[in-house]
């Protein structure tokens, strides 16, 4: 078996042990067991139990949610809202979202693990807003970490405090919405 194999195998068991038991749980033995690998090349890959978490959760993330490119930035928003809907909609990461928002005392858990992946997916998901900006549609004091915040909060929020699927309609009014309000009049 490759490297990249392996390497997929040990994401793929860390992501059914996250959906399985949540980060109070996770162990990097528990997910070596469930992959059937050895924890000690678990521990000379990943390090720590929050590493790999990242690192489960990033790949699961980027084949889910990238960053669209039609040209507009009204379109981009809507892409993306619509693919996060659909990342929000699957129980994985519907699971995923509320998992990264409770409060643990699990060491994997911790605020720092929280904050690498959002800043991770963050930094691949502004390029949104900078090419935007080269083709002058983004007002010059927007900030693009908050004009994502703006698009991406109520569609978290629906997913976190209720079970129905994040709708198509929301989505497109949610990016409408933050189109207006961070675009060249």
């Amino acid at each position: 078996m490759s490297e990249d194999d392996v390497r997929k195998r040990a994401l793929d068991a860390a992501l059914e042990e996250l959906q399985q038991w949540g980060v109070d749980r996770f162990s990097i033995e528990a997910v070596a067991q469930r992959g059937r690998l050895d924890p000690g090349f678990m521990r000379q890959q990943w390090g720590t139990e929050s590493q790999l978490i990242i690192d489960a959760l990033s790949s699961y993330s980027q084949l889910m949610v990238s960053p669209p490119d039609t040209g507009s930035l009204y379109e981009d928003l809507c892409e993306l809202a619509l693919a996060l809907a659909d990342y929000l909609n699957a129980p994985v990461g519907r699971r995923i979202a509320r998992m990264l928002v409770i409060d643990s005392k699990s060491q994997a858990a911790d605020v720092r693990t929280r904050i690498a992946f959002y800043s991770m997916r963050r930094e691949v998901i502004e390029v949104i807003f900078r090419r935007a900006a080269e083709r002058g549609e983004l007002r010059a004091d927007v900030k693009p970490v908050v004009a994502l915040q703006l698009l991406t909060a109520p569609l978290h929020t629906f997913a976190l405090y209720r079970n129905d699927q994040v709708d198509p309609a929301y989505c497109r009014m949610v990016a409408d919405l933050v189109a207006r309000a961070i675009t060249v009049a």
